[in-house]
């Protein structure tokens, strides 16, 4: 098999033609990893972005390279009045809302059922489901007025464990299903209002971290353990990935997709999780 191109970042600086320009977008999870990479996209292209995650620290390093083109609002998504406030910040900065990127996640390190007692089960899918979805569904809600003013777009971070088993154990996998019918749903529910569509990515190189109940550690393998499992070669970081988000975003190149899942692995879904 021949060599695939050696990874390229897009994390530079440089602006990129702007296609998001006069775009607000609010991010969550926005502090690291997806989001972060996903406000240096949107920032790049244009956008001014409100930036949520739980840590303050890591949220300002992540808008401090885009001025007042990014705020950051430290809040959590499972906190009815967090969200709502972030979204009061995007009104008050920026003066509206047209994109939403529902991010925020948590892994639960494939660990399955029997290998969990019952108070660590309860627990850890309050804590999954909690932010995953809960959290999901209260950003959604928060906005849900001033995209539909807009006609904006909302877009969310699914996974390959919205589609299919042995990414992840029964409570993340589960859980990212629960997103990917949430996404269709609204994108029925909001059709002629909002664009709803999903990325469902693979294999990442980010933080991703599981909940409490579960240790709170890092959840996923380094890039060269799972590298030579991906039929590109490439273990993308999260600015590989960050462009299928701009586009869905975008007015211009995503006004006609609604209701569609993006699959971003790498090709990961054609070869498989080799099984235990």
């Amino acid at each position: 098999m021949s060599a695939m191109p050696a990874n390229r970042s897009a994390s530079s600086g440089e602006p990129l033609p702007g296609r998001l320009d006069g775009t607000v977008a609010l991010i969550t999870g926005a502090g690291t990893g997806i989001g972060a990479g996903v406000v240096r996209r949107f920032a790049r292209e244009g956008a001014r972005v409100v930036a949520m995650g739980r840590d303050a620290d890591k949220l300002k390093r992540s808008v401090e390279p885009f001025g007042d083109r990014a705020v950051a609002v430290p809040g959590d998504v499972t906190y009815p009045h967090d969200c709502q406030r972030a979204v009061q910040v995007a009104l008050e900065r920026f003066g509206k809302l047209d994109v939403l990127v529902p991010n925020a996640g948590v892994h639960d390190q494939n660990v399955k059922i029997s290998d969990l007692s019952t108070q660590q089960l309860d627990q850890a899918y309050d804590q999954i489901f909690g932010v995953n979805l809960k959290g999901a569904l209260l950003i959604v809600h928060a906005a849900l007025g001033e995209l539909v003013r807009t006609s904006g777009s909302i877009i969310f971070t699914g996974s390959i464990s919205s589609l299919a088993p042995g990414f992840g154990g029964p409570l993340y996998v589960s859980s990212k299903h629960a997103v990917l019918g949430l996404a269709k749903q609204l994108a029925y529910d909001l059709a002629g209002q909002v664009r709803v569509n999903t990325v469902a990515l693979g294999y990442v190189q980010t933080e991703l971290v599981a909940p409490p109940a579960l240790g709170g550690g890092g959840a996923l393998p380094s890039s060269a353990d799972v590298t030579h499992r991906l039929p590109t070669g490439i273990a993308p970081t999260p600015d590989n990935v960050a462009g299928a988000y701009a586009l869905l975003a975008s007015d211009t190149d995503g006004s006609t997709i609604t209701g569609s899942v993006f699959t971003v692995d790498s090709g990961q879904l054609l070869w498989g999780r080799t099984p235990a």
